[in-house]
């Protein structure tokens, strides 16, 4: 109920000030016909624009199928009011392909059937991408590895990714939204990819009111630009299970209204880097390589309660390595950079991870790089800050020092770096990591003087008709 009634006060309380500039925001479904997809598509089918799509239980894309979805198409789950319940997840199977490009003025989205005002976290279930990529993880019946996975507490017919070809082709995802997914589960997403490979093309997708966490990345290596995760419960983003893959112009915004309560071992980091989701003893080998990231926390925001499970900006978990520079961290209450086991901060220290060229910015500014003492032995605090600040890191004690434009308007935000700010220079890309894929951009954080996120994202899909 306190979940229900704080979207009502944010309903209410967003709604005299949003704008609805988005020509798919004037478009009622009730214009076109409604189709409802079957639990399996095992033929090739395209999704048009001209139709509504909705489903009640699991979509399975599989046998090699393709899914091609028109620009401006809407996939809706069934309402979950009048009992009906969530509805479950799309996903497409390892050999199949997902083909939905749409627009920057022609999105396509995934998102809830339930009327306008009653839409929540976690309607439907997610959309989730299986590939034959490389994955590393843990075999219950031998104690040892496997070359597979799956996230099973989705449920027993959930498929499995991974493999041995890391050029893999899923298909592509351009212009996506996906809204009010996943389950009450800590392995749900709105987005979910397992063992999907660098043959996938992800790119504008935004992840937003998910009940769990808004991306998810095991294994493979697909690279991803563009990527908006907002008003996640659990982390904006996870990378787990020997993901190598790169990212750039990533955005994680946590909603100070809502933060996930309950058993959640993990509850409000921006972003997860984890060895592996269930911390089994496999081949540590989890890398993700991140430029240009920028995180927004709740800071003291209206609305913002610091008794909720607020973490860290990033947190590095369970031996996991990364690699992340030329980026814009503020908000989080505890920490900017937070090391939180003894092996992943070992990697920081002998230089299998880097975290380099960063603006950093913590509610609590001595925690602004910094390491869970509990778990983290072989390095102290004045460690980490002597690491940070000598590998071009500046920390800031109040966030409005980063300059940004308007970062915590959160029913729009403008998070282009202002007159003066540091994020408009001193972006670094040397290193053999930063050879292919990313944009040579100045900037650090996600943004320059032009805003990636206008016309196709929506930050508050609560009251838009589909």
């Amino acid at each position: 109920m306190k979940k229900y009634f704080y979207l009502i006060i944010f309903n209410i309380g967003l709604t005299l000030c949003l704008f609805s500039c988005k020509k798919e925001n004037n478009r009622l479904s009730t214009q076109k016909p409604v189709v409802q997809l079957p639990d399996k598509i095992i033929k090739n089918r395209t999704l048009k624009s001209d139709t509504v799509y909705t489903f009640n239980s699991a979509v399975l894309v599989t046998e090699k199928a393709i899914l091609t979805i028109e620009p401006g198409t809407v996939i809706k789950s069934q309402s979950a009011l009048g009992g009906k319940g969530r509805s479950g997840y799309i996903a497409i199977d390892r050999g199949s392909k997902i083909m939905a490009e749409g627009t920057a003025d022609n999105p396509i989205v995934f998102t809830s059937g339930t009327p306008t005002g009653f839409r929540q976290h976690g309607d439907w279930g997610g959309l989730y991408i299986f590939g034959n990529a490389p994955i590393s993880a843990y075999d219950e019946n031998t104690g040892g590895e496997a070359t597979e996975m799956t996230l099973k507490l989705m449920g027993a017919l959930f498929p499995f990714g991974g493999g041995n070809n890391p050029d893999d082709n899923s298909g592509v995802l351009k212009y996506v939204r996906i809204e009010f997914a996943g389950v009450n589960s800590a392995e749900s997403y709105g987005l979910g990819c397992i063992g999907v490979g660098s043959g996938t093309v992800i790119e504008n997708v935004q992840a937003s009111y998910t009940q769990t966490s808004g991306f998810g990345f095991f294994g493979g290596n697909v690279n991803a630009k563009n990527l908006v995760a907002f008003n996640n419960r659990v982390a904006g983003f996870v990378y787990a299970n020997g993901y190598t893959g790169k990212q750039q112009f990533i955005v994680s915004y946590k909603h100070p209204y809502f933060a996930a309560t309950g058993a959640f071992t993990y509850t409000c980091d921006a972003v997860l880097i984890l060895n592996d989701i269930q911390n089994n003893p496999v081949t540590e080998n989890t890398h993700p390589i991140l430029s240009n990231v920028t995180v927004i926390g709740p800071y003291n925001n209206k609305g913002y309660n610091d008794a909720l499970p607020w973490n860290a900006a990033v947190n590095i978990n369970y031996g996991a390595a990364f690699t992340l520079k030329n980026s814009v961290l503020m908000g989080m209450p505890k920490g900017g950079i937070k090391l939180s086991d003894d092996i992943a901060a070992q990697h920081l220290t002998d230089e299998r991870s880097e975290f380099s060229y960063n603006l950093v910015h913590s509610n609590v500014p001595e925690e602004a790089f910094t390491i869970d003492p509990n778990y983290v032995f072989s390095i102290d605090q004045e460690a980490v800050n002597s690491y940070a600040l000598n590998h071009h890191n500046i920390s800031y004690s109040k966030p409005e020092e980063i300059k940004l434009t308007n970062p915590f308007k959160f029913e729009l935000p403008e998070l282009n770096p202002g007159i003066g700010s540091a994020a408009l220079s001193s972006a670094d890309f040397s290193g053999t990591d930063f050879q292919n894929f990313f944009s040579k951009v100045s900037f650090r954080g996600a943004f320059g003087n032009e805003n990636w996120m206008r016309t196709w994202t929506n930050f508050y899909p609560v009251n838009t008709a589909y």
